[in-house]
């Protein structure tokens, strides 16, 4: 299935897609190249042409400032880059509590749960690239009522427990994505002019 369809689907009619993923047998490196190598690289490039080309407001000296392109482009690539294991290191986590929650451990269908998961946000994080339109961002938060249909089929998560499931899993996500931040920040530091 293409990646546009395959979006288009689990955006509008998760449950109808979450079935055709099921029955799939996708390999993670097939997984990666057609699908979150692409996906991935909407949010940091789409911040780092936003904060290039528009600038962003910093609270340091009240004033908008531009990136200068070298610094916005390795912080974009870093942030690209560290982004592909964070992925997965979120899948492995997912996939080692899932016991915990009476589903099955099973590595390659938890990052297929965690990327279709934040294709909402993927995809949300495009609208970075229009001043004034970033706080769309909340849109992104579609991918958890996405985690929460694909978690039962693709993990054996029960339904009785699939709410709690959820709740873990954007906890993880939410600590993986500050230490993503983190790391970035510590290797690429600076965006301003």
């Amino acid at each position: 299935m293409s990646l546009i369809s395959r979006a288009k689907g689990l955006i509008l009619a998760p449950r109808k897609e979450w079935d055709a993923i099921t029955t799939e047998d996708v390999a993670i490196p097939d997984l990666y190249r057609n699908y979150i190598l692409y996906l991935a690289a909407i949010p940091p490039f789409a911040s780092f042409i936003s904060s290039w080309l528009f600038g962003f407001y910093s609270r340091a000296t009240l004033t908008y400032v531009h990136s200068t392109f070298g610094a916005g482009l390795w912080r974009a690539l870093v942030q690209y880059a560290l982004s592909l294991p964070a992925i997965f290191i979120i899948a492995f986590v997912l996939s080692m509590a899932a016991p915990y929650f009476e589903g099955e451990t099973n590595d390659r269908r938890a990052l297929t749960l965690a990327a279709y998961a934040y294709t909402p946000a993927w995809l949300a994080a495009g609208f970075g690239l229009v001043p004034g339109l970033r706080f769309l961002d909340f849109l992104g938060f579609w991918g958890v009522y996405i985690f929460y249909l694909g978690a039962t089929r693709m993990l054996g998560v029960p339904k009785d427990n699939v709410d709690v499931f959820t709740v873990v899993a954007l906890a993880v996500t939410m600590a993986t994505s500050a230490l993503h931040g983190r790391i970035v920040h510590l290797i690429a530091p600076g965006l301003m002019v």
